[in-house]
């Protein structure tokens, strides 16, 4: 069984228990999302399906069972680290999923409106885009800081210099939107930054 194969089979394992109907949904979303990003490692080289699945599993075990918000979870780096078309992620995620997934993306693409060509990406500056998170739905304001949660669990073996940096990013910008949302994440966070920044 590949890593992709046992993470499939762990997650919806876990899922398992929600209504039929919300479990179809999850699956047509996972299957584009683990498609989406087949050619996309992490920096320790391991594929990128799993970090999405872990990140839907901290918000499920948290007790957040909504469909929507685990397929937020899922999708939430769909737009910004792979081409996908717009009407794709809209297709199996659902146009309001989408919305989200495209406000928890820094670096936004830009298809042609006659060709559906990707042109390029815009970059949104640090101010607008943690700006935008925390205005947005408490989907967007919880995928965060849960992606974060794991982001920082699992970067050991980046540079300490890039560890300090995203652990000042962390502090400045998610823990206020955490702690606006779930405490339970912003304390994660609080621990995860303290043993960085100290």
């Amino acid at each position: 069984m590949t890593p992709e194969e046992d993470c499939r089979k762990s997650f919806f394992e876990k899922i398992r228990d929600l209504p039929a109907g919300d479990l179809l949904d999850i699956r047509d979303a996972y299957g584009f999302i683990e498609l989406a990003h087949r050619r996309q490692f992490r920096d320790g080289g391991e594929p990128y399906i799993p970090h999405c699945a872990a990140v839907a599993s901290l918000l499920f075990d948290r007790g957040y069972r909504d469909k929507d918000i685990i397929i937020v979870a899922l999708g939430h780096d769909v737009v910004e680290d792979t081409d996908s078309p717009t009407s794709a992620v809209i297709a199996y995620c659902g146009h309001d999923n989408w919305k989200a997934i495209d406000l928890l993306s820094k670096n936004q693409p830009i298809f042609s409106p006659f060709t559906g060509q990707l042109l390029g990406r815009r970059n949104k500056s640090k101010r607008e885009y943690f700006g935008e998170l925390a205005c947005g739905p408490k989907k967007v304001r919880l995928v965060k800081p849960a992606d974060r949660v794991h982001n920082m669990r699992t970067m050991d073996i980046w540079p300490k210099e890039r560890r300090v940096a995203y652990a000042q990013e962390t502090q400045e910008w998610i823990l206020p939107i955490a702690d606006a949302t779930d405490a339970w994440f912003a304390e994660q966070l609080r621990e995860l930054v303290k043993k960085e920044l100290g």
